[in-house]
């Protein structure tokens, strides 16, 4: 068995060790101290405006695009309208596959080759989206159809009421952003819709039938002979 070895200390890991360590030194404040630093910002009041609010109220903006064209009836069903069908204009309250189903009716079913599309301020990305997603569900080639995109701004109208009953309404005028989307399908000029099956089967059974009924009222043509003399 070899005898052990001692090891040898080194003198400056010694020292190191030796060294004394750091102290956190606390302040004690005195009660007379606080006065000293000033009033705490808790203790200040806080400012309350006097000057009463206005009532602010966002007119609705001007239409791109009339409600009803002028062929048609105001009163009447949506459906019963036959132009400005293809003219929209999108709202953040419509949900997206509601406007893509609308857009693909109009092109497939009402024969249109063009769409208007039109937005305003926060529904303008919502607009975005659309246009994006309409290619891919119409059955055309990427290549017939064709986008675009005009931007501009419209000035509002904001109702102004003050709180005092003497001041008189006013009316404030601001910009706001609006996007128009044209997309176009080949040419763009419209087709007219084709008749479904069974409307163009009613309408032959009552060709037939009117023929018949004509064909009977007719009067009978009787030739009589004369004898010979």
């Amino acid at each position: 068995m070899e005898p052990s070895k001692k090891r040898k200390r080194d003198p400056k890991a010694d020292e190191s060790n030796t060294e004394p360590r750091s102290r956190t030194k606390l302040r004690v404040m005195s009660p007379d101290s606080k006065n000293d630093a000033g009033p705490s910002k808790a203790a200040e009041p806080r400012k309350v405006d006097s000057k009463p609010k206005d009532q602010r109220r966002k007119l609705v903006p001007p239409r791109p695009f009339p409600t009803v064209a002028r062929g048609d009836s105001a009163t009447g069903p949506r459906s019963a309208h036959k132009e400005g069908k293809n003219k929209i204009c999108v709202t953040r309250k419509t949900p997206l596959g509601a406007y893509m189903r609308r857009c693909k009716d109009i092109i497939l079913k009402d024969g249109y080759k063009s769409l208007h599309l039109s937005a305003m301020g926060a529904a303008i990305p919502h607009l975005l989206r659309l246009s994006c997603a309409l290619p891919s569900i119409l059955p055309h080639a990427k290549d017939e159809i064709h986008t675009t995109i005009t931007t501009g701004t419209v000035e509002v109208q904001d109702e102004i009421t003050p709180e005092d009953e003497d001041e008189d309404i006013s009316y404030e005028t601001r910009s706001k952003s609006n996007l128009l989307i044209v997309i176009t399908i080949g040419d763009g000029e419209n087709q007219p819709t084709s008749v479904p099956a069974k409307n163009a089967g009613k309408r032959a059974n009552n060709h037939s039938k009117k023929a018949k009924s004509s064909k009977q009222k007719q009067p009978v043509q009787l030739v009589f002979q004369e004898p010979e003399q």
